[in-house]
């Protein structure tokens, strides 16, 4: 396989991304935002004219759901302008591009899961910005591009509400979590592993959904991080939305449905259950020196 540019290697997906290309000796470039700031067009293309890579996987992203509100210039930096950047330096040297975004480009107000071709309509900045990247990408290299949406994603590396409750619970502290938000949670780990497999043998280009199977309330997630480490799950007590002082909305259901990722045979797609299960030990491991502080 030809060099991979992955872009946001730091972040949450991008380390274990990068994990496992190392593991399966994958040759890559994952420069750092010091190193390459992707909002500067040149920079971007001397990068990518030196390395000539075959795919640019782009998990560099403003994910502050919040923060977007207030700066929501800022956002779009990263979300669309960068993007839009990607996308004319990967026409301009044949590039096949893999962006990663996101389950807030819908509204919540369905009850049955998001297709790929849904109406979209974000409820907030955020979304906004991520569907805008989308359709930079999907206007201007339409042949060459896979977007990956996904949803509440964890792992080891970064910031996650799942890292939070570990740390909540290795420590036995009373907690409030929402039980009025219904999605998926996704390891980034099976996210990492499933975008080497649609490398290794890529389908028809355009929108996949990837998140574990199943669904839960926010409330359910933190019951079962709770259960596994050891804590009382009577030290969370479950909220709705309104009582939380949040800028941005958030939909109340973003399920994604799955059946077009599984129709192509790329990879089998795990129970949200059984992934965190496979995960919270070394989640655990990360965070336990913030427990004895």
């Amino acid at each position: 396989m030809s060099v991979i540019l992955l872009l946001g290697g730091s972040g949450l997906l991008g380390s274990e991304f990068k994990r496992h290309l190392k593991f399966k000796d994958i040759s890559f470039a994952s420069p750092t935002s010091s190193d390459l700031d992707i909002r500067d067009m040149t920079k971007l293309q001397e990068f990518v004219r030196n390395i000539n890579p075959r795919w640019i996987v782009n998990c560099a992203a403003w994910t502050n759901v919040d923060g977007a509100e207030e700066s929501f210039e800022a956002a779009l930096a990263v979300n669309e302008t960068a993007v839009q950047n990607i996308a004319e330096v990967a026409k301009q040297f044949g590039c096949q591009v893999i962006h990663i975004s996101t389950d807030y480009v819908f509204d919540g107000t369905s009850v049955e899961p998001y297709t790929e071709d849904t109406e979209v309509k974000p409820l907030n900045k955020y979304g906004e910005s991520k569907l805008l990247g989308e359709t930079v990408l999907l206007s201007t290299i339409p042949q060459t591009t896979y977007i990956i949406r996904t949803s509440w994603l964890y792992g080891i590396e970064g910031k996650s509400f799942v890292k939070t409750l570990v740390t909540k619970a290795l420590m036995n502290q009373f907690v409030r979590v929402v039980h009025d938000q219904v999605g998926s949670p996704t390891s980034a780990r099976d996210l990492a592993m499933a975008i080497v497999l649609l490398m290794q043998n890529p389908p028809a280009n355009g929108v996949y959904h990837f998140s574990n199977k199943g669904s839960c309330s926010w409330y359910e997630l933190a019951y079962s991080i709770y259960e596994f480490v050891g804590a009382d799950p009577q030290l969370i007590q479950p909220i709705g939305s309104i009582n939380l002082d949040l800028k941005a909305k958030r939909p109340r259901f973003s399920v994604l449905s799955k059946e077009k990722w599984e129709a192509t045979g790329i990879s089998i797609i795990p129970e949200w259950q059984a992934s965190l299960k496979c995960l919270l030990p070394e989640i655990i491991e990360e965070v336990q020196p913030l427990e004895t502080l």
